[in-house]
């Protein structure tokens, strides 16, 4: 039996992509544009239903990859937020700081007073998200119910679609994601679904307004993620230990800097 080394190709790429979604710090989003899919990707969940046939075969293998990476991250983070949750929190946001620089050159402009407010905007959004579960705690779970997964795989969602975007986060601080990630290990498959849901209801609502704004209002719409993602940066930032381990955490945060510039360099090649 003959493999289609594209297919294969594909199909690891969307194992990183739905890997990135999961991981707080990185995005999917990301990933998608650097592997040079994100707009061919977009165009073709808008036009699935004009090009129903062309567009299933051209998505099918990036979402099997997809989920293949979603269930074997789910698996790893979990047991890494047991047992390392500061060191591996100073990592991913050392990862997504490293995603700034990018940020700026899709960009392309300097930060004029109205980009600076965009800059505000996405910040704000952080902060009104947090506030919608003011109760929420730093330790343990919240109670997670069918309507948190929904939201959940919803959120997941909004950061895979939105390049540069990290929703993982959000989750954390509300206290979701690790009962999110228990939910994909053991299979429970009613909350399963529901997260599939919200993520099926939240692409359809994006994809057109994603596709508008990045046509007509790049910049804008690049200055409003980097307040996205400084906002998030800064509500789950653990705190500083003290001692050699804080020496420890940020040479850990400098070394997911710069894993994540080398990705985007591993990604421009051709």
């Amino acid at each position: 039996m003959k493999v289609d080394k594209s297919a294969v190709r594909c199909a690891l790429e969307g194992a990183l992509i739905g890997a990135a979604g999961m991981i707080p710090g990185a995005s999917g989003g990301v990933l998608a544009v650097a592997f040079g899919v994100y707009r061919k990707a977009i165009d073709a969940i808008a036009g699935l239903l004009k090009n129903f046939r062309q567009n299933f075969l051209f998505l099918l293998p990036y979402g099997i990859g997809g989920c293949i990476g979603i269930l074997i991250t789910a698996r790893l983070l979990e047991w890494l937020l047991a047992q390392w949750r500061t060191p591996l929190m100073y990592l991913l946001i050392g990862m997504v700081l490293g995603g700034v620089p990018s940020l700026m050159r899709s960009a392309n402009k300097k930060p004029t007073p109205k980009y600076i407010a965009c800059v505000i905007l996405g910040g704000s959004i952080t902060a009104a998200l947090a506030l919608l579960d003011n109760s929420a705690v730093s330790a343990g779970y919240r109670e997670f119910t069918h309507l948190a997964a929904f939201l959940s795989g919803a959120l997941i969602t909004v950061g895979i679609v939105i390049p540069g975007v990290s929703t993982s986060f959000i989750l954390m601080y509300i206290g979701w994601y690790e009962p999110l990630l228990s939910a994909f290990n053991r299979l429970r498959i009613s909350y399963l679904l529901c997260a599939a849901a919200g993520a099926v209801m939240v692409t359809a609502l994006l994809i057109s307004f994603i596709r508008r704004m990045f046509r007509t209002h790049p910049a804008g719409a690049s200055y409003c993620i980097l307040g996205f993602l400084l906002g998030t940066v800064i509500m789950i930032f653990p705190g500083f230990a003290g001692g050699m381990r804080t020496v420890l955490h940020i040479l850990l945060a400098i070394a997911g800097f710069f894993c994540t510039l080398l990705f985007q360099r591993l990604g421009e090649q051709p």
